[in-house]
């Protein structure tokens, strides 16, 4: 089995290798009582959500090499004792039941596997665990499928997600593990590891991360990513580097912009897309520059908006606004993820076909629409100019992300900027 190289310099270099999940049972096994404790707004069907999370996975064997499943590699790694014993003793320490490990052993690795992903119910056989209103001993991870989150490939390493919310560390865990062991992935190390953070002050999560080119990042200081981890990964990311740039957004702290890429996303080396009244409009988030070099930073600087900062680095670029302009349709298709899009090569990207005001934004910006089950079927080719891949996610949005979030690249080309 060939090892998978880490190699992720830029957000729009083509595809080679990418990381997914496929959702399971763990998308249904909540109530609408206890949905908000894996940070769902509702409960979703898990069947629409199945044949939805099919095009993406379709349409991405279409358009690249090697697209890695979450829940094939993790019973991989469950193989070896050693490896699947560590990993059950941080997951039951984490949620406070050390008595499961002995439990959990016992299963065998595919079978542990779904699991994990599942949860593990409580058992009720104490007064204090009778009257919990959980459920689980070990939650489920319904936000597994939103594969950016935990963990982030940046240049040649990975940084291994430190979650806002306990929910989500088993699912830095899992893929920690698999960073660590798995033959297509191990031993190329970490950034850092935020399963190993000690405060609760040091948050980071991929959503939040965007790597613009080798020498420039932009990262969303939001309710999910704090300032002291942004301090660290200026400090990690900069060591043995003369020189790296990271421009710091500044977002309201509310749901529908947990993180950045919920309001701004690469689409081509001059065009992005974005929630006009946070980065363009009169309202727009504050930006910061940080001067970085070899672990230190040099200097601070404070911009009125994003699109000032970026200029300052050669970058004029075209903003094609998430619902078009109105005002109505912008609010609507940010809250459904219209500003999350997925690119897999330059100007070629995919979103969700249910936000409607964005894709007709999309298509006079110069991109053209296809159908994501036409790309799949071979019934059209991906044109060789700009196009935008619709897929159906009226369900996936309803968990709160888009193509970006889903997806989790390991590999991409370099980009010629």
């Amino acid at each position: 089995m060939s090892e998978a190289k880490i190699s992720n310099y830029s957000e729009i270099g083509k595809l080679n290798t990418v990381i997914i999940h496929e959702p399971g049972a763990e998308m249904e096994n909540m109530t609408p009582e206890t949905a908000h404790e894996v940070l769902y707004d509702d409960i979703l069907t898990l069947d629409l959500a199945l044949r939805e999370h099919a095009q993406l996975s379709g349409v991405l064997n279409k358009v690249t090499e090697n697209v890695l499943e979450f829940k094939t590699l993790l019973p991989d790694v469950l193989e070896d004792p050693k490896v699947k014993l560590d990993l059950l003793q941080d997951v039951c320490a984490l949620h406070g039941h050390n008595e499961l490990v002995d439990d959990l052993m016992s299963f065998d690795a595919a079978d542990l596997s779904t699991q994990l992903f599942q949860g593990t119910l409580l058992k009720k056989n104490t007064l204090e665990r009778y009257i919990s209103p959980s459920r689980h001993a070990i939650p489920p991870l319904p936000n597994a499928f939103f594969t950016r989150d935990a963990v982030m490939c940046v240049y040649d390493k990975t940084i291994i997600g430190s979650m806002a919310h306990r929910v989500r560390l088993t699912e830095a865990l899992l893929l920690k593990s698999i960073f660590n062991n798995h033959p297509k992935l191990k031993g190329q190390g970490f950034h850092f590891d935020g399963t190993k953070r000690k405060s609760e002050q040091l948050t980071i999560e991929g959503g939040d991360l965007l790597v613009i080119r080798d020498d420039l990042l932009v990262i969303g200081y939001s309710e999910r990513t704090s300032a002291r981890a942004i301090d660290r990964m200026a400090e990690k990311l900069s060591l043995g580097r003369e020189n790296l740039d990271i421009v710091v957004v500044e977002l309201p702290k509310i749901r529908a912009t947990i993180h950045l890429d919920m309001i701004f996303t690469m689409l081509d080396v001059d065009t992005v897309m974005n929630f006009a009244p946070l980065i363009t409009g009169a309202g727009k988030c504050k930006a910061f520059h940080l001067s970085c070099t070899n672990g230190k930073i040099n200097y601070i600087n404070e911009y009125s908006g994003l699109p000032k900062a970026l200029r300052l680095f050669g970058l004029e670029l075209n903003f094609v606004n998430c619902g078009g302009d109105n005002p109505f349709s912008q609010e609507r298709e940010q809250w459904t993820s219209g500003a999350n899009f997925f690119t897999f090569a330059p100007g070629h990207v995919i979103g969700y076909k249910h936000n409607k005001a964005t894709l007709e934004a999309l298509n006079k910006a110069g991109f053209e629409i296809v159908d994501a089950n036409d790309i799949i079927t071979d019934k059209v080719q991906l044109p060789k100019g700009k196009a935008a891949v619709a897929m159906d996610g009226s369900e996936l949005s309803r968990g709160g992300g888009g193509c970006r979030c889903m997806t989790m690249p390991v590999h991409r080309d370099a980009v010629n900027w």
